[in-house]
């Protein structure tokens, strides 16, 4: 009985996991149109988004970022704790946590460079020109 428990959290985190891929594609669709949308500025043609619908945008993308990080990094420490509960070899599990939380950090930070652009901005600190 103790495996089936252990196998019922298992699959409890990769539905999670399926739920928030989902949204990671969200993000992923979102990204695609604010480039778009900076495309179509540099050629100087009509943006579908004006500078303050694009700032809003932006700036909910990098919060579902976050969440979703947090997500992650909650399936993680979940397979963690099944693994060491069944005696598994923890190093990748504890890398995987450790690579989480820089996660975590690096979308909060980048969250923050967000809300001190302006609108003027945004697209440039989104999607920097390289």
């Amino acid at each position: 009985m103790k495996e089936h428990r252990f196998n019922q959290k298992e699959i409890k985190a990769i539905d999670i996991q399926l739920i928030a891929l989902l949204f990671a594609l969200v993000s992923a669709v979102i990204s695609i149109i604010i480039t778009y949308n900076q495309r179509l500025d540099l050629e100087e043609k009509e943006t579908p988004l004006n500078s303050k619908q694009l700032f809003n945008l932006t700036l909910f993308n990098r919060i579902l970022i976050i969440v979703l990080s947090l997500i992650f990094l909650y399936v993680n420490y979940v397979l963690y704790k099944v693994s060491k509960d069944e005696g598994e070899d923890l190093k990748a599990y504890i890398l995987q946590i450790i690579a989480s939380v820089l996660t975590v950090i690096t979308g909060i930070i980048a969250l923050y460079v967000v809300s001190l652009s302006t609108t003027e901005d945004i697209v440039d600190v989104e999607n920097p020109i390289i």
